[in-house]
């Protein structure tokens, strides 16, 4: 099938996902982008889709965004990008997709396993780490989710604010990511077509993922997900 009809497909499937949960469109479409495109361009189109998505998101679920919760997760994320963009530069293909890998397992393996320990009142100060390590993992991998996933799921913060805070953070993230893929020569023709030809179908997938998530048990669907992200790390990491 032609690339640009296979990656249409993807980001309508991991632009669904996003919708739902308000997370996890880059794990689970890099993964699948990567057999067929080299790593960069998968997280050259993936960060691309992602300032559209969590646009998206973030406009529908303005109303519970909170600054104060933001800040700290902004202000980390500053050198984790330029981190990121600098491991993307600096490590071997092969290597990377590994190192993809064994991350993504690591992340199933926590979902599946131990999502249901919470701490509430985690102090703010972790969300500075956590916004380093989304910056790092999103400008190197464009999946840096997982960091600020995990300090959401501690902080005990309503569905709602969750997803907003998602959808702002991950928003100014892929951004600021995108901005430095530019300048380091990133954003070939063949990627900015890509995103193109996958920006419809992205939006779509969202607007439709959205919806959807007021239907199902979003616990349920969470370990759904997180049972693919293992099996596409076991991909990854045959791939590598």
């Amino acid at each position: 099938m032609n690339e640009y009809l296979l990656t249409s497909a993807i980001y309508a499937l991991a632009a669904f996902v996003q919708g739902v949960t308000g997370f996890g469109s880059a794990l689970v479409a890099i993964p699948l982008l990567a057999l067929f495109l080299s790593l960069p361009e998968a997280v050259a189109v993936s960060i691309l889709c992602g300032v559209m998505l969590n646009a998206q998101i973030g406009w529908n679920y303005r109303r519970y965004a909170d600054r104060e919760r933001l800040r700290p997760l902004f202000i980390g994320a500053i050198p984790g990008v330029a981190a990121g963009v600098y491991l993307l530069h600096s490590i071997p293909g092969n290597l990377m997709k590994g190192g993809m890998g064994v991350f993504l397992m690591l992340y199933a393996v926590y979902g599946l396993f131990f999502e249901r320990v919470r701490l509430t009142g985690i102090s703010s100060r972790w969300g500075y780490l956590a916004g380093f390590g989304t910056g790092a993992i999103g400008a190197a991998f464009g999946a840096g989710g997982p960091p600020t996933v995990v300090y959401a799921a501690l902080t005990g913060w309503p569905k709602d604010v969750v997803k907003a805070t998602f959808a702002y953070f991950f928003f100014a993230v892929c951004a600021a990511s995108a901005v430095a893929h530019a300048a380091s020569g990133m954003w070939s023709v063949k990627v900015l077509s890509l995103f193109a030809v996958a920006a419809p179908a992205a939006w779509l997938g969202t607007k439709v993922g959205i919806r959807f998530s007021g239907g199902i048990g979003e616990q349920t669907y969470r370990k759904l997900l997180f049972g693919m992200l293992a099996c596409m790390g076991l991909l990854m990491l045959r791939s590598a």
